[in-house]
């Protein structure tokens, strides 16, 4: 098989923009910028008038009308559902599980790394799933370490503190992300314990003070979930914890752009003091979401998310591109493969059509799959 050569497109890396040339071979990407136009040892396809991206990664997705990860997806849902994330950009996430008695989720946890689910795979196969056109490099745990003042829909009866002995109980090879209310650990053995066994601890759902957030933060805690949502509001007299993280630089912040978990104007605030380097959107999508007129989960998709920033004149589309490829890639640690359009990277590529940024290719390790 020939190397693929985009040609002539706006490629966003996304650390810089510019028209130029990108190369995949075997899976990879082999060079970005201009080439010969008359070489016949590569196959081509003409992207004038469009944006060239790393693929899309959502740190937070429970799952889709057809496919929910609380319960036991079967091998065709799970392949349904990755199809439709990849039509959407998305080309990496982390199938998210909420709170349940710990049995069940490990149940879950296990059944999921059964399919391959995991960090497993090297270069172009890096978190691949046999059948599925995502990548799944790991396992997002949304609970049941939460608070019990900030459950949102999160089944209060097995929600649990947050402490070491829980989070060793949670721990196996895929899980590489869990949303936690850290102050109801006295101690810092739990953050300790899951920095120490490659898990990223996450300020989600928690009623933590603006101190108890900067104690968690001084911790290793450097991500926070769904920033606004299951947290305490912002007041002038009780900063909170979402306060705490759009001050400490070292945070980044999820965030919900489906303009109905968050409000345009707040996430404008948030971007004013965090900037796009310490952003990520998420969209928290589940079965139910917003369809039945409540917030359980979101209903979007991440492109849908991309565009919206945008048509809110929150950032501009590279912002929106890095903020939604580099920035959850960079939290994961997954930057030497995915999440940048560079020389030796995963070819995960998404083209949109610049005017109207709908989506017109995605590839997969430089395979055409949308």
């Amino acid at each position: 098989m020939k190397p693929l050569a985009l040609i002539g497109g706006t490629v966003i890396t996304p650390l810089e923009e510019r028209v130029t040339d990108l190369i995949v071979d075997d899976g990879l990407v082999v060079n970005v910028g201009t080439l010969d136009h008359g070489s016949t040892k590569l196959e081509t396809l003409d992207v004038s008038g469009c944006y060239v991206t790393p693929g899309l990664i959502d740190l937070q997705l429970n799952g889709g009308p057809a496919c929910n990860f609380w319960t036991d997806p079967t091998d065709k849902e799970l392949s349904a559902f990755c199809r439709a994330q990849v039509a959407a950009g998305v080309t990496a996430f982390l199938p998210t599980i909420i709170t349940d008695d710990v049995k069940h989720i490990m149940k879950n946890v296990k059944f999921l790394e059964s399919l391959g689910v995991g960090e497993s795979g090297i270069g172009k196969d890096f978190g691949r799933v046999a059948a599925c056109d995502s990548r799944m490099p790991g396992i997002h745990l949304e609970g049941p370490c939460l608070s019990p003042q900030r459950p949102g829909v999160h089944p209060p009866e097995w929600i649990k503190p947050f402490s070491r002995s829980i989070a060793e109980q949670l721990n196996s090879p895929s899980v590489r992300l869990m949303t936690i209310a850290p102050e109801s650990d006295s101690s810092d053995e739990g953050v300790k314990f899951l920095l120490s066994n490659n898990v990223v601890p996450s300020l989600g759902h928690s009623n933590a003070t603006f101190e108890e957030a900067n104690l968690a933060f001084d911790r290793g805690v450097r991500l926070m979930t769904h920033t606004y949502n299951a947290l305490p509001p912002l007041h002038h007299r009780a900063p909170g914890a979402v306060t705490a993280a759009m001050l400490d630089e070292r945070v980044t912040c999820c965030v919900i752009c489906d303009g109905l978990h968050v409000d345009a104007a707040a996430v404008k605030i948030l971007f004013k003091l965090k900037g796009a380097e310490k952003m990520i959107l998420v969209t928290d999508a589940a079965q139910i979401g917003t369809t039945g007129g409540g917030l359980v989960g979101s209903s979007i998709v991440l492109s849908e998310a991309v565009r919206n920033v945008v048509d809110w004149r929150v950032a501009t589309f590279a912002e929106a591109i890095r903020m939604a490829t580099y920035n959850p890639a960079r939290i994961m640690g997954w930057l030497d493969r995915i999440g940048e359009l560079s020389e030796g990277k995963c070819a995960d590529i998404v083209v949109w059509d610049r005017e109207t940024l709908k989506i017109k290719h995605v590839f997969v390790s430089g395979e055409k799959v949308a």
